[in-house]
Order: C-alpha cells, then sequence, then structure tokens
C-alpha cells in the first residue's frame, strides 16, 4: 500500500502543477485581452476624436476642445473616462498626466502607449495615451483610463474555476489511483512479497498466478520459473548429499574392515593363550583325577579366560560394525583406553608400547563414540606402522584455547586436544600438504589405501574441530585432533 500511497501522491501533484500552470497562463491570457480590448477601444475613440478636436482647437480654442472632450467621456463606454493632458505640464497642473513625465517620451513618436498607474483614490487603472496633434503646435492628448475592476474580475472568475477543476481533478484522479492502484499494483505487489517471504523461508511451492499481462506479471513467472529450478537443485543436491553420505559411510566401514583386518593376527595370538588354557583345564576335569575344590578352581580358571576371550571379541565386532552417527557427551579419556586395549595386541606384535597419559581434568565432547574412535585407530595404527623397529606412540589429552583454521574473523574458544606421537620415520615437507587428500600414501603396496587419514579428518570436520600435523623425515610425528569442548559448569 506505501507504494500504491506514493503513486497517487505523484499522480495528484502532477495533476495540481498542471492545473496551476493552465491557471497562470489563462489569468495571462485575460490580461492580454483586457489591455488588447482597451487598446483597441481606445484606438476607435482616438481616430474618431482626433479631427474633430483639431477643427475645435482652431474654431472654439482651447475651451471648446476640453467641452468635447468631456461630452465625449459621457458619451462613450461606462468603463472608460476620457480627459485631456498636456505632455510637457507640471505635475500638480490640472491638466498632467497621471503618470511621471519620462514615461510619455515615446508617445512623441508612437501613436498611442498603454500605462499602468493608480487614480485618486490608490486603485490600480490602465491608462493609454492618444497623442493629438494641434495646430498652433501643442504637446498634448488625450488619456483614456480604465479602472481594473473588470479585470479583477475575470482574474477571480477564472481562479475560482482554477480551483474547482483542481479539485475535481485531484479527487477524480485520487479515486482512480487508489482503485487502479490498489488492484493493479498493491495486490500483485503483496502477492509477490508474499512469495519471496515463502522463497526465503525455503518454501519453494504455490507458484503465484498474476493475469494482468503486465512487467508484474513477468516477474511473477521469473519468480515461479526461479522456484521451479531452485527445487530442481534443491532435490539434486539432497540426492547427491545422500549419495556422498553413503558413499563415506561405505569409505568409513571399509576403513574399519580394513584395521580389523590388521588386528586379526594379534587377536588370534591374544585367543590362543586363553583358549590353550581352556582346554588344558577341561581336560584335567575330564581325566577325573581332580578333587573337586581342584574342579572348582579349574571350571573358575576356564570361566574367566571365557569372559577375557569375549571380551576381546566384543571390543573387536563393536568396532567393525556399522552403527548409525549419534552425538552425545563423552568421556575422551574412556575412549582412549578402549582404543588401546583393542589395538594393543597389534602394538606389542610389532615391538611398539601405547603410552597414554590421563588427564585429570574430564575432557568432555559431543561426538559420536564410533567415528572418534576410528579417528583415535587410524592415528595409533599409522604411527605403529611409522616404527618398523618399534619404539613408544605417546597419547596425551587436554585442553587448549584456540581459533578455528577456517575462521579468520572468528573468536577464540575452548578445545579438547588429543596428541598421538611417535619418533618414528616421519613425513617430508613435501608430502605433508597431500597427507589429507583421498588416495594419497607414503605406505608400500598393499599397506595402505590413502583413506584413512581423509576419512579421519572428514569425521573431525563434521564435529567442528580440524587435525595439525607437526614431522620431520628420521624424528617423528605428532598429529593434533582439536574437538570443540563441552561445557562442563
Amino acid at each position: 500500500m506505501r507504494l500504491t500511497a506514493k503513486l497517487i501522491t505523484i499522480f495528484m501533484l502532477g495533476n495540481v502543477v498542471l492545473a496551476a500552470i493552465y491557471g497562470y497562463l489563462a489569468v495571462q491570457r485575460e490580461v492580454r485581452l483586457f489591455e488588447q480590448n482597451a487598446a483597441e477601444e481606445a484606438q476607435r475613440l482616438g481616430l474618431a476624436l482626433d479631427e474633430v478636436l483639431a477643427e475645435t482647437w482652431l474654431r472654439s480654442g482651447f475651451e471648446g476642445m476640453l467641452d468635447v472632450v468631456r461630452k465625449a467621456s459621457h458619451e462613450g463606454l461606462q468603463q472608460t473616462r476620457i480627459r485631456w493632458v498636456d505632455f510637457d505640464s507640471q505635475p500638480g497642473d490640472p491638466f498632467s498626466p497621471a503618470v511621471p513625465a519620462e514615461q510619455l517620451t515615446r508617445v512623441a513618436i508612437e501613436q498611442h502607449l498603454v500605462l499602468y498607474a493608480s487614480d485618486v483614490k490608490g486603485s490600480p487603472t490602465l491608462r493609454i495615451y492618444w497623442p493629438v496633434h494641434l495646430k498652433p503646435e501643442r504637446k498634448g492628448g488625450l488619456e483614456f483610463s480604465r479602472t481594473l475592476a473588470e479585470l479583477d474580475e475575470h482574474k477571480a472568475d477564472t481562479m475560482r474555476r482554477m480551483v474547482l477543476l483542481i479539485g475535481g481533478m485531484v479527487l477524480l484522479s485520487g479515486l482512480l489511483a487508489a482503485v487502479l492502484g490498489v488492484h493493479m499494483v498493491g495486490r500483485p505487489l503483496r502477492e509477490l512479497i508474499e512469495k519471496t517471504r515463502r522463497m526465503a523461508g525455503g518454501d519453494l511451492q504455490g507458484p503465484i498466478d498474476l493475469r494482468s499481462h503486465d512487467e508484474l506479471a513477468e516477474l511473477a513467472d521469473s519468480l515461479n520459473g526461479m522456484c521451479a529450478q531452485l527445487a530442481a537443485s534443491q532435490k539434486k543436491i539432497q540426492e547427491e548429499a545422500a549419495a556422498r553420505v553413503a558413499t563415506m559411510e561405505q569409505l568409513r566401514h571399509a576403513d574399519r574392515l580394513k584395521t580389523v583386518g590388521r588386528l586379526a593376527g594379534g587377536i588370534a595370538h591374544e585367543l590362543g593363550t586363553p583358549l590353550n588354557v581352556v582346554s588344558g583345564r577341561a581336560g584335567l576335569i575330564e581325566s577325573g583325577k581332580l578333587s573337586p575344590d581342584e574342579i572348582n578352581q579349574s571350571a573358575a580358571a576356564i570361566r574367566s579366560e571365557a569372559n577375557k576371550m569375549t571380551r576381546i571379541i566384543r571390543q573387536l565386532l563393536d568396532f567393525a560394525r556399522r552403527n548409525a552417527p549419534h552425538k552425545a557427551a563423552i568421556d575422551l579419556r574412556a575412549l582412549i583406553r578402549q582404543t588401546v586395549d583393542l589395538l594393543g595386541s597389534l602394538a606389542t606384535a610389532r615391538n611398539v608400547s601405547l603410552d597414554f597419559v590421563i588427564s585429570d581434568a574430564p575432557p568432555l565432547v559431543a561426538a559420536d563414540a564410533g567415528q572418534i574412535q576410528q579417528v583415535l585407530t587410524n592415528l595409533i595404527v599409522n604411527a605403529i606402522q611409522a616404527l618398523p623397529d618399534g619404539g613408544p606412540v605417546e597419547i596425551t589429552i587436554g585442553r587448549r584455547m584456540a581459533r578455528a583454521v577456517e575462521a579468520t574473523a572468528g573468536g577464540v574458544q575452548s578445545y579438547c586436544v588429543i596428541e598421538v606421537k611417535d619418533q618414528g620415520v616421519g613425513i617430508t615437507a613435501e608430502d605433508r600438504p597431500h597427507l589429507f587428500e583421498p588416495f594419497f600414501t607414503t605406505k608400500k603396496v598393499g599397506e595402505g589405501t590413502g583413506l584413512g587419514l581423509s576419512i579421519a579428518y572428514g569425521i573431525v570436520q563434521e564435529h567442528g574441530g580440524w587435525i595439525d600435523v607437526v614431522s620431520r623425515p628420521g624424528e617423528g610425528s605428532c598429529f593434533t585432533v582439536f574437538l570443540p569442548a563441552e561445557d562442563q559448569s
């Protein structure tokens, strides 16, 4: 409605300005017609009296000529008064002109002159001077006076008509602009605005139909077309995003299964000892040579070793199982202990020790435990493989204030920091920029697919963090995982 009101105001102002200009020109035309009529009337009287006054001057003198002028003034039109004036008389003389003498300098060379002056009452009067040639020479002529009352009345009448015309035009144009503006502009604009608000809120349905066959209808058609294209693009993006998520989940699961394969040898070794204990104790019980107390001791040993094997197998199955992502507040210390226990056999087989430095403050993060365990498993397995001759892998955890690497203008916040440090072969400066690229690997054929670190980085990014790397060839590497810390207050 605001646009409609503006259009109505502009339309009305335009009509008022045009009507005012027309009124001004009409008043000026009335003035010109009044002067023209007065001049024509004075010319007719002047031509008629010129010869009569010249003859009367010669026959009866100045007094006789004045009588003729008086009679002509009484017999003429009531609006015009005539009197004799001497052009060279001084102000105050009975026959001096009503206008200053300097304004009559052109009378001697022109037939007549139209001037404005005031009468004895101070009212504006139109004066027309007509020179009369007398012999012997006398510089004088006729002064035709006509009040401006008639002109003022015409002006007032013109102004009244202009006011009525302007009022009628304003009223009519205002009504037309209001009706047409609301119908042709206001309603379509409201529909267009409502459509854009729905689009901003994500609602791309409900096309608008404007049957005005103008630019607003073209805009509505363009919005409908844009919504259709956006809906199609949105659907395509959702399908592609779902496909990418499915692919990433498959890759992550494949990476977990690959790790399970690496752990298989160590798990088999871990299960061998308990199985031997179970087999031996069962053989003793079967021999029938044991006392009741010894049978109970053997049964208890069998149960203990079975529980140990169950725990090992459950850890392996839990790690290998594909679960739906679920974020919850987790204590990273327990998760790291579980991961260290899971990878203990693999580390022992390669003569590597996993040293976990426990933090005093509980490092809580909102994360998916299975995905973060996959990240830790990848980093620890890489550290183990970076130690061909064995050695320590140090795992530390703490809190640190930092700014996210992508947020150049963001604030500093608290992060839980996990460091996995080894003293292995290290990484060259040329390879470090490519570590997290898919299918990039520095390992031998058969030892890696180049997906582990890229998957780990993707998981950490999804949790609002990142991974830093510090490494030198021959001096080992340190992978630092940053995860947003949960408020523990």
